[in-house]
């Protein structure tokens, strides 16, 4: 197989994640070289002892995570803390910053630790794209030198030289958001599920209109939700882009008003007290793009459907799904004037 074949179809975030978590917790020396980067950055002297990891870790006083905690030293000493955040090319959080900087600050003054640091680890691309979001971290880290310190290592050679040719070969593919492209592969199963599909929401639902999506022929294997089309949504003049749909393997079905999930704070209060009875959540989404906007969900469980596994079988929690989804585009179209009332406090952040 040629060398230049990429591994992965494309390096995520969370694959960025989990690499180096599993540098932290297994390498030595990649603890002393990143401990080295941020006392550099913060002008201080962090001293290298043992060391241990935890990813997704929930902050003192906030629901909110931090990405990878580090904890260097410990023992009869307080440990040194460095929080941080990996960024591929999702947009920063509301606050997001400042919270690692708070959750900080409380880590020292409640003799948690000895010292607590931040740090951004992110393509050079991203940082400079974000200087002002990256400036607010005690440190920061270029995906460039991670991947040249694993190179580095990697003239060990055996085995651990080429896990270690691997992980930087994955930061690069991060860095330059390179794909391995793939050719969809139609599955007869999927085709006569879709078919069906399609059929049943225009014999009982005609108003949950097939997006385009829904139509084309050749879907493939993993084309696991149904996207309905623009017009099943209200096109009143303050609303943004919206899009209803039936997610089969989530088991769910939800509308999503873009651009909305960025004022989840402000909003999730009065849509809250304005959908009080009825069966749904908010649920902003995490925008991947760079210079993405979070969408806000309104959601309503549904029963879990394999559109692999043939669609008679299936029949019941199918139409369940579909009135649940049906309900959910009604509860819009007829609740106008609360609608009108979260676009105005959206309008006015």
């Amino acid at each position: 197989m040629p060398d230049d074949i990429l591994t992965l179809t494309h390096a995520t975030e969370r694959d960025i994640d989990l690499l180096l978590v599993e540098e932290f917790k297994c390498s030595p020396d990649f603890v002393r070289w990143f401990s080295h980067q941020v006392a550099a950055a913060v002008g201080a002297s962090i001293h290298v002892g043992p060391s241990q990891v935890t990813h997704s870790r929930r902050r003192t006083h906030n629901r909110r995570e931090i990405d990878i905690c580090l904890e260097i030293g410990g023992g009869k000493a307080p440990a040194t803390y460095v929080l941080v955040e990996n960024k591929l090319d999702t947009t920063e959080q509301f606050e997001q910053a400042e919270s690692y900087r708070e959750e900080a600050r409380q880590l020292v003054s409640n003799g948690t630790v000895n010292a607590a640091y931040t740090a951004l680890i992110a393509p050079t691309s991203y940082l400079n794209q974000h200087r002002h979001f990256a400036s607010k971290f005690d440190a920061t880290v270029p995906y460039e030198t991670v991947a040249a310190f694993l190179t580095q290592r990697a003239i060990s050679g055996g085995e651990v030289g080429d896990r270690l040719r691997h992980r930087a070969a994955m930061m690069e593919q991060a860095i330059t958001k390179s794909r391995r492209g793939y050719e969809a592969v139609p599955l007869a199963q999927i085709e006569q599920f879709n078919a069906k599909y399609v059929a049943l929401a225009r014999a009982k639902f005609p108003l949950l209109k097939p997006g385009p999506s829904m139509l084309k022929e050749g879907r493939p294997g993993e084309s696991k939700t149904m996207i309905f089309a623009p017009d099943a949504c209200p096109d009143w003049d303050f609303l943004p882009q919206m899009r209803i749909v039936h997610q089969l393997r989530e088991g769910n079905a939800n509308v999503n008003f873009y651009g909305w999930g960025d004022q989840f704070v402000t909003l999730a209060g009065p849509m809250a007290t304005d959908l009080a009875g009825a069966p749904y959540r908010l649920v902003p989404t995490a925008n991947k793009r760079a210079n993405g906007r979070s969408g806000l969900m309104i959601v309503v469980e549904t029963p879990q459907v394999d559109n692999i596994s043939g669609f008679d079988a299936q029949a019941d929690a199918i139409i369940k799904g579909m009135e649940a989804t049906e309900g959910l585009r009604a509860w819009i179209w007829g609740h106008k004037e609360a609608v009108r009332r979260w676009a105005a406090i959206r309008s006015n952040c």
